[in-house]
């Protein structure tokens, strides 16, 4: 059976698996990222990654890289959290070191494909899909168009659009973006003007039931959150909205407050699931592998 390599880069780790037609995770390897040496070594650690499998089974790599992405060209056209990672032809830089073809994606886009392949999405149409953890991904997709890309590569940016005009302020340069309202680390920034105190997101939701602070700010993220997929809703009318990322592992806690709320503040809610994703630390490397196969047999 043919086999691919599925590469999810992230932050902190490179994973790297080997993957079936079927999207079965043959293999599996991780390296540490080591962001903050720069490109150089982020380049030699993905060579590890693939070294440490058996990749002479695979026929094409596909990865999902955080920026934007010129999927065409395999090109970084911008990211933010590797020195030297914008402008860098990934495609080309890895392909230097392996006999096969290499596919370069978004992160956030791959997540959505995994869905769509064998997850949660397999039967919708018309999908947004949104990631929640240290940030808010996004990625969209159209079964005419495929994915939303936009015209600089730049297209699903969802985490920046902007819920507080004015609001707080982004790492992305904005003031107001969804992205500090709704990733999770937003949760720890609205304990701490309440508080002064510091905690993680999953200690605040740990203590809803004691601290009424803790429940201010379940409640107040519950709220943003429920705005933001209005506005989603009412912008691309998709099938489903599907959450991933982090967040989810705690959703038992935030989820049906959430769905309550957008159910009172948007206009239309009878034709859209908002549902949870299938895959969380496996979604990358998933829709990694999902992206070769299908550009390996288009010849792109």
């Amino acid at each position: 059976m043919d086999k691919v390599i599925g590469i999810d880069l992230g932050g902190t780790k490179i994973n790297a698996c080997l993957i079936d037609k079927d999207g079965n995770i043959v293999e599996r390897n991780s390296i540490e990222t080591e962001a903050k040496k720069g490109r150089d070594a982020v380049l030699s650690n993905i060579r590890k990654a693939i070294y440490g499998l058996d990749f002479k089974q695979a026929k094409a790599i596909g990865i999902g890289t955080p920026g934007f992405i010129d999927s065409e060209n395999g090109i970084v056209t911008f990211a933010g959290n590797i020195d030297g990672w914008t402008g860098l032809n990934l495609k080309e830089a890895v392909e230097a070191f392996v006999d096969i073809p290499v596919f370069v994606e978004n992160d956030a886009n791959i997540a959505l494909v995994a869905e769509k392949w064998i997850g949660a999405a397999q039967n919708a149409k018309d999908i947004v899909m949104i990631t929640l953890g240290t940030g808010l991904g996004g990625a969209v997709y159209n079964e005419k168009g495929g994915l939303l890309s936009g015209s600089h590569f730049q297209g699903a940016e969802l985490g920046h659009m902007i819920l507080y005009p004015g609001g707080d302020y982004c790492t992305c340069g904005q003031h107001g973006c969804a992205e500090a309202y709704c990733a999770g680390t937003a949760l720890g920034k609205t304990y701490k003007k309440l508080t002064g105190k510091d905690l993680t997101g999953e200690e605040i939701l740990s203590r809803v039931n004691e601290d009424p602070k803790a429940m201010e700010v379940l409640e107040t993220y519950q709220t943003n959150l429920a705005y933001y997929l209005t506005s989603l809703r009412n912008i691309f009318d998709p099938e489903v909205i599907v959450i991933g990322g982090g967040v989810i592992n705690s959703k038992e806690v935030w989820w049906d407050g959430m769905i309550e709320k957008f159910n009172d503040y948007c206009n239309n809610t009878l034709n859209i699931s908002v549902i949870p994703a299938k895959f969380l630390n496996d979604a990358g490397v998933i829709g990694a592998g999902k992206i070769a196969f299908e550009r390996m047999s288009n010849g792109k």
